[in-house]
Order: C-alpha cells, then sequence, then structure tokens
C-alpha cells in the first residue's frame, strides 16, 4: 500500500469515527463566575472574596431536562462542589455557575450538607442523584433530589461503616451508575481505596459490599439492560485493563463477583459511558483525546475526539454525559498555544445512539 493510500484510508477511517460536536459556551481559565446571592451575609461575602474562578474544574456531569449538573473538585477557593447550567443558554458571555439546590447546601463542615459532590448520575423519574465524599469529619453518602418537584431532597443515604469506611484516608467514592430494575433502581459505585463494589437498593434504603479481590475500580459503564445478560464495565485504578461482571453478582450482599478480562486500552481510563447503541465512550488519564469501541464487536480503540495541548494543569480533560435524547454532552479543558499560553473550557454537544431505545 503506498503513503498516500495508506493516508487517504486512516483519514477516511477518522472520519469515519467522527463525532460532530457543536459548542454550546466556551471559557477562558479564569472567567468562570457563580450566581452569588443578594443582602448583606458576611459569610458569603468572604467566600466571594476567596473565590478562585482559575481552579474550576468540572470532574462529574449529569444532564436532565434543560440542566446540566456539574461536580466540581474541591481545589483551594472553591465555594460550592455541586453546580448546575442551562442548556439552552445560548448568551455571551456564557451563564453562572449556579449552586445546587442552593448556597445553604453547601457549608463546609457541616454533615448535614453536601461536602465533596463526585460521581453522579440521574434517572428516567426524573432524580439526580450524587455521590458526597464527606470529609475528615464527614461520611460518604448518596443524595437524591427530585428535579420534577421543585429539587426537593428525597433521600440521604449514609454508608455504615461497614460498607464506605467512615475513616477518610480509608474512602476514595468516585464513580455511580443506576439500572433500573421492575420495580426499583440500584446504584452500583466504585471506591476505588477498597477491593469490592457498593451497591446501594433503593427501595430497601440500604447499601452492602461485594468484593473483588486483588482488583479497585476508579470508572464504572453499564451496559443497556435490554440484553439478557447485563454488564458493567470497569476501568482499573492505575491501570489500562478494561473488565467486565454481570450485574446479577452485584445482589451477592457480602460475596465475591468474578470479574471477566476485556483487553488492554492504550491509556488508563477515567471516565467512561455507553450508548443506547451498546457504544462505549472513554476518556483517559493525560490524554488530549477519546476512544470508543463498540461492545457488540471485538474489543478495539477507534479515536474519535482530540483537543488542544495539555499541561500539568490537566490531568483529566474530559467529562460526559448522555441526556435522555441520547444527546453526548462533554466538558473539555486544555491548553491553547500562541503567544500567550491559556487554558480553556468548552461545552459541547452532539447526537449519539439514536436508533435504539433508551436503557430503562
Amino acid at each position: 500500500m503506498s503513503a498516500f493510500v495508506a493516508a487517504t484510508f486512516l483519514l477516511g477511517l477518522c472520519l469515519a469515527n467522527a463525532v460532530n460536536f457543536t459548542t454550546v459556551y466556551e471559557w477562558e481559565w479564569d472567567t468562570f463566575d457563580f450566581v452569588w446571592p443578594s443582602g448583606a451575609d458576611s459569610s458569603i461575602g468572604q467566600i466571594k472574596d476567596e473565590y478562585k474562578p482559575g481552579n474550576v474544574y468540572a470532574a462529574h456531569m449529569a444532564v436532565f431536562g434543560e440542566r446540566l449538573f456539574l461536580s466540581l473538585d474541591a481545589n483551594p477557593g472553591i465555594p460550592a462542589t455541586l453546580v448546575w447550567l442551562p442548556t439552552s443558554d445560548t448568551s455571551t458571555p456564557p451563564p453562572k455557575l449556579a449552586p445546587f439546590q442552593s448556597w445553604h447546601l453547601h457549608k463546609k463542615d457541616n454533615c448535614d450538607t453536601i461536602q465533596v459532590a463526585r460521581g453522579m448520575d440521574t434517572d428516567s423519574d426524573g432524580r439526580l442523584w450524587v455521590l458526597d465524599e464527606g470529609n475528615r469529619n464527614c461520611p460518604g453518602k448518596i443524595w437524591i433530589f427530585n428535579l420534577v418537584n421543585n429539587d426537593t431532597t428525597e433521600r440521604i443515604h449514609q454508608f455504615p461503616d461497614s460498607v464506605v469506611s467512615h475513616s477518610y484516608d480509608k474512602r476514595y467514592l468516585r464513580d455511580i451508575v443506576l439500572d433500573k430494575t421492575l420495580d426499583d433502581y440500584l446504584a452500583y459505585i466504585a471506591d476505588s481505596q477498597i477491593e469490592h463494589f457498593i451497591v446501594y437498593n433503593q427501595k430497601m434504603d440500604k447499601s452492602w459490599s461485594v468484593k473483588t479481590p486483588g482488583r479497585r475500580w476508579f470508572s464504572l459503564a453499564l451496559s443497556p439492560n435490554r440484553e439478557a445478560r447485563q454488564l458493567l464495565y470497569l476501568g482499573r485504578y492505575d491501570s489500562n485493563e478494561l473488565y467486565s461482571l454481570s450485574v446479577s453478582e452485584l445482589k451477592n450482599e457480602g460475596g465475591s463477583a468474578a470479574v471477566k478480562f476485556i483487553g488492554k486500552w492504550t491509556e488508563d481510563p477515567y471516565r467512561m459511558l455507553i450508548d443506547r447503541s451498546n457504544v462505549l465512550f472513554a476518556a483517559f488519564l493525560n490524554q488530549n483525546y477519546l476512544f470508543k469501541w463498540n461492545i457488540s464487536e471485538p474489543f478495539t480503540e477507534q479515536r474519535f475526539h482530540e483537543v488542544g495541548k495539555l499541561d500539568d494543569a490537566v490531568n483529566w480533560p474530559f467529562t460526559f454525559a448522555l441526556d435522555t435524547n441520547g444527546i453526548l454532552w462533554m466538558m473539555e479543558r486544555y491548553v491553547t498555544v500562541g503567544r500567550i499560553r491559556a487554558l480553556r473550557h468548552n461545552l459541547l454537544k452532539a447526537a449519539v445512539g439514536a436508533d435504539l431505545p433508551l436503557r430503562g
């Protein structure tokens, strides 16, 4: 094969694998702002004075209706770690970050409020599920908010010490995915400090652990439940290995689950999801591109999106989520290189997997 033919083939392959994103919002590195409350509250005034917009980093995302929810890393100067943006606003400059539900839910070192939001997901009944890492004084929790009933707090589940350690140094809650059953929801949760999964049953308001000896997990993706054998796909902590297990094994309270090795990515995945056409999307630590793979086919990597250069401040450049219409929303973070190096954030969206029914 000539060099020209090979280049043409590779270009055609890249175009075939491309996802056509459109830009929703753009931010320079220090242009994020919050919706600050009015009035003379001195505590809010102090928080505003200490705010550092350059430290905003979106780690996890969820979408429902016309709102996009973000969990922010608890970096210095970040006043709230769970915020939302409108999905339909095309204003310039982009909209401000609004704390969810309100500023009252983000009081530091108050165990009745959210301390550090991590992974999140929405269900088809209009609820937002949020992992709360807690802090050295507050244990980990799941918060469930009813988005179709004035954002009310429907439930707060504090993990017992036997499931998620109440010692801050012995837990690292990372990711959550939701599985709708006939009459219930199950949440599958990764705690990358321990060699087991956490399962939460909404109907019973009960959590338990399932052991996976020798392996700790960091990123999760759930296959559509139209399949006879539904699978949970697993990215290991500090590893490029991809595994799966049958979700039926996660109901084995206090037992163990057998995991199956799928293959090795080029790099270590930190974020994954599967759309309704069985395509798994994955982002990788310290890499400026995304891969996808159709889980119905033999394991192979297909690069489909790339951003500008990264630097030491950008270890996890992407986070993404699907909405109920099969739209993939993605926040990307990268560095532009020119006369002045600048950190940028873009919110993008693209239609994916529109030919099959939604999970759940």
